[in-house]
């Protein structure tokens, strides 16, 4: 997993009325994005068109997190979820995530990504769950569809015979 750096502890946040919007390729390469996204990255539209969207990714969030979103993604399902992100200079924001398949003649083409403002209470949520699951101590937790909900008997079952 990429893991950016340098990082800061100072947050910016991203304004109650604004939209990051993105669109990437299949692989995740970035090929569309707003004004927005890069004024709160501090990356420039050439630094970020083309490249992996992971050039964002903050090192605290999470493995699972990643993993829960692209298998939503390619099994045709939209993820919404909080998702902490680095700037450039090593700052970091977080979102409200929305991402969704774009499909054209049953078949998905693109992947696109809306974020928001979360609110103080779910970035605190957020940021003390994904330290359980950095650190090895999510114990009967998962992010399930961009949510930390608890594992269950079922689910285990599931998950190992599809």
């Amino acid at each position: 997993m990429r893991n950016n750096q340098p990082v800061t502890q100072h947050e910016v946040e991203l304004g109650d009325d604004e939209l990051i919007f993105s669109k990437t390729d299949l692989n995740g390469n970035i090929a569309l994005i707003n004004h927005t996204f890069v004024k709160i990255s501090g990356f420039s539209a050439a630094e970020l068109l083309g490249k992996p969207h992971n050039v964002v990714r903050h090192p605290d969030m999470p493995s699972e997190a990643y993993a829960d979103l692209w298998e939503n993604l390619k099994a045709g399902r939209p993820w919404a979820g909080l998702v902490k992100n680095r700037c450039k200079n090593g700052d970091y924001y977080w979102v409200v995530a929305n991402a969704t398949p774009i499909f054209d003649n049953g078949k998905v083409i693109t992947y696109m990504s809306i974020r928001h403002k979360p609110t103080r209470e779910q970035i605190e949520a957020a940021g003390q769950a994904y330290l359980l699951f950095r650190e090895g101590k999510a114990k009967g937790l998962r992010i399930y569809q961009g949510r930390v909900v608890k594992a269950n008997l079922t689910w285990r079952i599931k998950k190992h015979v599809t």
